[in-house]
């Protein structure tokens, strides 16, 4: 039966289990619709997790209320101003294909009415999501490398323009951080190893050189950054922070940052 009271809600820590096996449900549910098998993004059957995400200071967890009951929920981030990033949604599998989607990113919408910019990444072969961020206006603009699966990083504009945002190389600053930029990667070193200073494990390091219409700055990649930036390709950072290294101003990725090789 499709239920016509729909609202977000703040979720609290004591919604943790119903929004966990909802979660659960309905990522092992892809299976029908291109995934290889059940399972889904990091976290998304961990108890333990869903508490964790729903304390983190840096995201908004919601859950999605149909009358009285939890059926599913929905994870917002903020990269920077009014650039809004969809980190996860999902609805339980019995009230998935009723339209209950659509109107959950209207709710959203409405809570985030100074957003500029939305994004948020798919797994390619999910033949389920693709076609509903789509439907809703969301267009493709690159991939993501940075699972087993190559994903699909859509984006969605509010605005015309150059969103606030995002940066262009030149304007980067000592400190900097949370920054978004886009350029092209016009070469990259060989790897090289190299020993943590904290640790003392052998860790992976190759420099690139991105370029915007402004300027070039080094690029630091670090281990699994490294595969995921290739030379003569554009590519959008999401999450970088701006330091001097040997009287060099360098760009290096964060721990939550993102690399997406644009179209």
């Amino acid at each position: 039966m499709v239920r016509n009271a729909l609202a977000l809600q703040r979720a609290n820590v004591k919604d943790a289990e119903v929004l966990t096996e909802t979660c659960k449900r309905a990522f092992d549910s892809d299976s029908e619709y291109g995934s290889p098998g059940p399972g889904g993004p990091p976290g998304y059957d961990s108890l333990e997790w869903n508490m964790s995400i729903i304390n983190n200071q840096y995201l908004q967890y919601y859950k999605i209320v149909s009358e009285d009951d939890i059926v599913g929920g929905f994870i917002v981030a903020d990269r920077g101003p009014d650039y809004q990033v969809c980190e996860r949604i999902w609805l339980d599998p019995e009230n998935m294909r009723k339209g209950l989607g659509t109107r959950v990113f209207k709710l959203v919408c409405e809570l985030y009415p100074s957003a500029e910019v939305w994004v948020l990444g798919t797994p390619e072969w999910n033949t389920r999501t693709n076609p509903f961020y789509q439907s809703l206006g969301f267009v493709q603009i690159g991939k993501t490398h940075d699972y087993s699966w190559d994903g699909i990083y859509y984006e969605k504009k509010i605005i015309d323009g150059f969103p606030k945002a995002m940066s262009k190389i030149e304007d980067f600053r000592e400190g900097q951080q949370r920054i978004i930029v886009e350029g092209n990667v016009e070469k990259i070193s060989s790897t090289r190893i190299v020993k943590s200073r904290k640790t003392g494990e052998e860790l992976k390091v190759a420099n690139a050189t991105l370029s915007d219409d402004t300027g070039s700055i080094k690029l630091v990649l670090w281990n699994q950054q490294i595969p995921q930036v290739r030379k003569d390709t554009n590519i959008r950072i999401e999450e970088g922070f701006a330091k001097y290294y040997r009287d060099e101003l360098q760009l290096s990725i964060g721990q939550w940052g993102l690399v997406v090789t644009l179209l």
